[in-house]
């Protein structure tokens, strides 16, 4: 990264609005903590916790950015993060309210999968750890946890949640094209979250020429040193927006990814926010 000049922002987070373990007024007591200048809250599915989180970013003077992060999939699970939507949008709210029941259903048949599998875990114990939220599968993984059938969430899934295994159920999802589409027909910037995960490469310059993603987040708790210099080199000729990332969880849930330690570049946060039209009005 060239530029000297760098804003501590926390870009992508979760609160129990998903899957993350903390309320949106916890997350934002943290940023505090830390001194962070700027943070969205990009839930998996939803727009629930912006509210709340926004009114609590503004009682610690924190630039707040309302955002999502949607499940999309190309022949794998694919995340696009949505930057600058309305919370208070009735249309989007409706949408995520089906993704939401699609995701209750889902996860109904993933705890008969273990109870059929003997391990023992009940509906009552995911909704318990959901805490109101939507339920996902690090919730099932945490519920594996307290009843001893793995040593971590991340153990939960490689015994367990992820694609192929037991316990596995496809989520609902849209394409990366409607995913897109969606965040930009109600005002905001899609930008593709940790691409270390996917290895469609090749597919990304399409995703920017054909349907106009915005940006790469170049930089996440997952990628290399030689990761982030290829999504950076990419995003550069390409010539869309490059971010960074804690992807912060909770320990509970992914206790490598710190909330507190993300810096980026000042010239990378302010063109983001230049392509965001309910961005906040300055940084400190």
């Amino acid at each position: 990264m060239s530029s000297t000049s760098t804003i501590l922002a926390e870009l992508h987070t979760h609160s129990i609005a998903s899957d993350g373990q903390y309320t949106p007024a916890q997350v934002a007591a943290f940023c505090a903590s830390h001194s962070v200048k700027l943070w969205a809250l990009t839930d998996h599915d939803t727009l629930d916790g912006c509210a709340a989180a926004a009114s609590a970013a503004a009682a610690h003077g924190i630039a707040f950015l309302p955002g999502v992060e949607i499940s999309a999939r190309a022949g794998c699970s694919i995340h696009v993060l949505g930057y600058g939507l309305d919370p208070q949008d009735s249309a989007l709210s409706d949408f995520f309210a089906q993704r939401k029941h699609l995701r209750a259903t889902r996860m109904t048949r993933m705890v008969e999968a273990a109870q059929r599998a003997g391990l023992g875990v009940t509906q009552e114990d995911v909704l318990r750890l959901a805490r109101g939220g939507a339920m996902a599968r690090p919730h099932l993984a945490r519920a594996l946890v307290e009843r001893g059938h793995a040593g971590s969430v991340k153990d939960a899934f490689d015994r367990y949640l992820a694609e192929g295994k037991a316990l596995y159920v496809p989520s609902p999802h849209v394409s990366v094209p409607q995913a897109i589409a969606l965040i930009h027909e109600h005002g905001g910037v899609a930008v593709l979250a940790h691409p270390a995960y996917y290895e469609h490469d090749k597919e990304i310059e399409g995703w920017v020429s054909e349907h106009g993603l915005d940006g790469i987040e170049v930089s996440h708790p997952s990628h290399s040193a030689q990761d982030v210099a290829r999504y950076e080199a990419l995003a550069s000729r390409l010539g869309v927006l490059q971010t960074a990332s804690s992807d912060f969880h909770g320990e509970a849930v992914a206790p490598e990814r710190k909330l507190g330690v993300t810096r980026v570049a000042r010239e990378r946060v302010e063109a983001l926010l230049e392509r965001v039209a309910r961005a906040p009005l300055a940084l400190m």
